[in-house]
């Protein structure tokens, strides 16, 4: 009876404050509008992409894995987060009680969480495979792939186990929003730390080492298989440094805005504005994969039936370079790729 009449109390004041501190009708309406738009196709990517990398066997390898258990990540903070947002600002007002006010306040925290440190441990993993490939051939990949996955989702649940769990969200009318409650700032600290800063920070060092070794290395590989290892390495690199800048993109305008404007004194029409910025920035990870990875490109065009005539990769050269390079694929140089020997290498051209 206490969570009814919650939820009663909570919606009536939906109603008689929206009109006075909350965002204009047309903010609300040109902001659901665009983030309904992203939100289908963000769903409909990645769907397309985890059910086309599950099904063909002919691409399954562990980036891939990564890139399904990111498009999970993705589908559920698309079909909780975002859909709750953009319902609030068609109906303008929460769309459901406080229960659902603090579910949705800690989902957010979690996903975002999940997210980061699937970047943060897919940076780890691109650099064991690069500089530590010898490491990397001996050990269990089953094992392994297991325990990074585990990982990035049980740190980010870690902050469920608190005696405050239930009481820590309340509903701002103005910002159309649940959010933490403003005496629970370690919370919002320790949140910041470890699930945004550590693996921003782990990211950052993973990529610079990767590409310092990329680069050294270029210099003393001359044959034609070793460069196109490089370059493969160097793409899958930029692709998921990609996908982890759009995920900051999303959280930290919102962020920063929040931790200057503490009272809120900001226009609501602005806060629309920024939060469209984070919901449109959620549905991007698809177009990621299908640009910059060619094997889920070309799959997802053949599951929609689609030909790509003006890119040749029906044409005969096309075909031979594919086969003359198919052990450059990231199918193979996830399991079989050489170390790489700089030392050994630069000894044989200084001979």
């Amino acid at each position: 009876m206490d969570m009814i009449g919650s939820n009663i109390t909570m919606n009536v004041s939906n109603e008689t404050t929206m009109g006075a501190v909350g965002p204009s009708r047309a903010a609300m309406y040109i902001g659901a509008s665009i983030m309904l738009i992203a939100l289908i196709l963000g769903l409909f990517g990645n769907f397309l992409v985890m059910i086309v990398i599950i099904r063909r066997k002919d691409i399954a390898n562990i980036i891939h894995l990564f890139v399904v258990s990111l498009c999970i990540n993705d589908i559920i903070n698309l079909g909780i987060n975002n859909t709750m947002v953009t319902s609030s600002y068609l109906i303008g007002k929460w769309p459901t009680g406080l229960l659902g006010c603090e579910l949705s306040t800690h989902f957010t925290v979690i996903l975002m969480g999940s997210s980061l440190w699937h970047t943060a441990l897919i940076a780890i993993h691109r650099l064991v495979v690069v500089v530590f490939n010898n490491f990397y051939k001996k050990i269990s990949k089953k094992g392994y792939t297991i325990f990074l996955l585990v990982f990035c989702r049980v740190v980010p649940l870690l902050f469920l186990c608190q005696p405050s769990l239930g009481h820590m969200a309340y509903y701002e009318p103005k910002l159309i929003r649940c959010i933490v409650k403003k005496n629970y700032g370690p919370f919002t600290l320790l949140v910041s730390i470890f699930l945004m800063m550590i693996p921003s920070f782990i990211l950052i060092v993973c990529y610079i080492a990767i590409f310092i070794k990329v680069h050294q290395s270029s210099q003393a590989f001359r044959a034609n298989r070793q460069k196109e290892w490089l370059k493969r390495e160097i793409q899958i690199t930029k692709m998921f440094g990609i996908v982890f800048l759009l995920i900051m993109i999303g959280y930290i305008p919102y962020g920063i805005v929040r931790a200057i404007d503490k009272t809120l004194s900001y226009d609501a029409n602005f806060y629309v504005a920024i939060t469209v910025f984070f919901a449109v920035a959620n549905c991007f990870n698809p177009v990621v994969y299908g640009v910059m990875d060619r094997q889920i490109r070309k799959a997802c065009f053949e599951a929609l039936n689609i030909r790509r005539r003006n890119e040749g990769e029906d044409s005969p050269e096309f075909q031979n370079k594919e086969t003359m390079t198919n052990h450059t694929r990231m199918s193979i140089d996830m399991e079989d790729s050489p170390a790489i020997p700089l030392k050994s290498k630069m000894k044989e051209n200084d001979e």
